[in-house]
């Protein structure tokens, strides 16, 4: 059966059929040559039945015409009269006798031996001619003798002769028949035989073909519709085996290479499903990053501009008091002005009173000379009076006073020379103290006249700064809505993001479905993990950045 799938089944099949078709050619052309010949021996059968049958009853037309004949002519033995219907009769038995002569004649000799037809024809003839019509002839005479003695020597010579001949020929058709017959068994036996040979034989390539059919056929269809079923299934890995060179192995090169093609194509789709998969797990996880980000982004903003309006504010102020710092600076410096003359009217005064207290002590200096020189007079009066004695007690008296006057005004003129140096020690110190702060007064006008100069830059670039602050404010705020714009489309961004990924999902699972190895147990990609980014840190910040403002409010 192996040999025989390198074949076309429409090969193999009309090779069947032309079998099947050589075979009943053979068992018909066999039928019919057993039917013409079942039909010769029904020729023969009938042929030969049909002359015994003329000749059986010629034989009984000749028993009838004697019979009659007798019956009549013993009518007439005992004087009586026959009438014309019993010699009607027996004229109609010798024309029926002639008649059937005339059949047997016509018939001969068929499938019998032309000899013995001819010597049943002859003897026939012999007794027709030469016995029965001159006995009939005989009886419608008035001599009965004549016909009594023909009847009983001539006609029954005859009779006997006919009937050898008929026995012999009765004999011949009886062997002719039974041999028919022996054929016609035979070829009906022969017949039936073949015909039972030529059915097995018929059912054997019955059964030949099914086996080929289910072989060939059913079971490589039964193979093709199960690979086709596990392709249906999904099951890309089970190896196709070839199945000949035959119309359904033809097929197997043709199944093979789609089966490869859906591998190659389900291998390319599942890998590029599982790389947007992952893409759109990533853009996902961007998106809902950037929405996070953009959402902190929204929020920084909207607190940046809230901060910018109180900057813009604090600025606006900052600018006003820079104005009136300028004002009050340029007031500080006219003050700082009058402050240095002022300063300088005092330094001026202390050292007037420097020169004062020097010159006191220049006196008290005198003074306590004096005094030294008085308390030294004194002494010498005092000394000149204890000389005099008695005359010059009141002198020494008067010399102890002065003495202690002289004392006296010397410890004076010591407090008033350690007063006076310590005045003028102070005085020194307050000149220098003084003579600091005007060099001090002079820094401080410099610095303040410097520091007019740059309020007045620092008002300016106020003004510039609120413009600026003005304009960034704007900024902001354009920003904030381009955000807000920019959020809105994020989200959408992230909501096809996510509705692909659901997407590729879904294809991933379908994809699954198809094995494309013995050893492939596909399983869905593990999605990417999202962050989960909310913007309650934005909103957590929204305090700090008012506390900032006010910072910038403090500034």
């Amino acid at each position: 059966m192996q040999l025989l799938k390198n074949f076309t089944i429409r090969a193999v099949m009309l090779s069947i059929l032309g079998l099947f078709c050589l075979l009943w050619s053979a068992v018909g052309m066999y039928s019919v040559h057993s039917l013409n010949a079942l039909s010769e021996g029904n020729n023969v059968d009938r042929q030969l039945v049909s002359q015994m049958t003329i000749l059986s009853k010629g034989n009984d037309q000749y028993f009838r015409f004697v019979t009659r004949l007798s019956r009549v002519m013993e009518v007439r033995a005992t004087g009586g009269t026959p009438d014309a219907a019993a010699f009607a009769s027996v004229q109609k038995a010798l024309d029926g006798m002639e008649e059937q002569l005339a059949q047997f004649k016509a018939a001969a000799p068929g499938p019998m031996d032309a000899a013995i037809s001819t010597a049943v024809e002859e003897k026939w003839t012999q007794l027709l001619e030469q016995g029965v019509r001159p006995q009939m002839q005989l009886a419608q005479q008035a001599s009965v003798e004549d016909y009594r003695r023909h009847a009983n020597s001539v006609t029954p010579t005859f009779s006997r002769e006919f009937g050898a001949v008929a026995e012999k020929y009765n004999a011949a058709a009886g062997l002719m028949l039974d041999q028919t017959r022996v054929t016609v068994d035979r070829i009906t036996i022969i017949t039936r035989i073949t015909i039972i040979v030529a059915v097995i034989c018929g059912l054997l390539i019955l059964l030949f073909t099914d086996r080929y059919l289910v072989t060939m056929l059913v079971r490589p269809l039964e193979l093709l519709r199960g690979h086709f079923s596990k392709i249906a299934e999904g099951d890309l890995s089970q190896p196709i085996h070839d199945l000949g060179r035959n119309c359904i192995g033809k097929l197997v090169p043709l199944l093979r290479a789609m089966q490869d093609s859906l591998r190659e194509a389900v291998s390319a789709i599942r890998s590029g499903t599982e790389n947007i998969y992952r893409g759109a797990a990533e853009i996902s996880m961007g998106n809902n990053d950037l929405s996070s980000r953009t959402e902190q982004q929204a929020a920084a903003l909207e607190q940046t501009a809230a901060s910018m309006e109180q900057l813009t504010a604090t600025v606006k102020l900052n600018a006003d008091n820079a104005r009136q710092a300028s004002d009050l600076a340029d007031s500080a410096s006219l003050t700082a002005g009058q402050g240095g003359k002022l300063v300088n009217d005092v330094v001026q005064t202390m050292s007037g009173i420097s020169d004062s207290s020097k010159k006191i002590a220049e006196i008290t200096s005198v003074i306590n000379s004096i005094a030294f020189q008085t308390n030294i007079l004194a002494l010498n009066a005092a000394v000149e009076a204890a000389r005099a004695g008695e005359q010059g007690r009141g002198f020494a008296v008067v010399a102890s006073e002065v003495r202690n006057l002289a004392q006296r005004s010397a410890g004076a003129a010591k407090e008033i020379e350690s007063l006076i140096g310590d005045s003028v020690a102070r005085v020194d110190s307050g000149s220098k103290l003084v003579n600091e702060a005007g060099s001090t007064m002079s820094a401080i006008v410099k610095s303040v006249s410097d520091v007019t100069e740059i309020m007045k830059q620092i008002a300016a670039a106020s003004e510039e700064q609120s413009k600026g602050i003005e304009q960034v404010g704007t900024a902001v705020a354009e920003m904030d809505s381009v955000t807000q714009q920019n959020a809105s489309l994020v989200e959408e961004v992230s909501a096809a993001a996510t509705a692909l990924e659901r997407q590729t999902e879904d294809l991933q699972r379908s994809v699954s479905r198809f094995r494309l190895s013995a050893d492939d147990r596909q399983q869905p990609s593990e999605p990417v993990k999202t962050p989960v980014l909310t913007t309650a840190t934005a909103r957590q910040k929204t305090p700090a950045a008012a506390s900032s403002a006010d910072e910038w409010v403090s500034f």
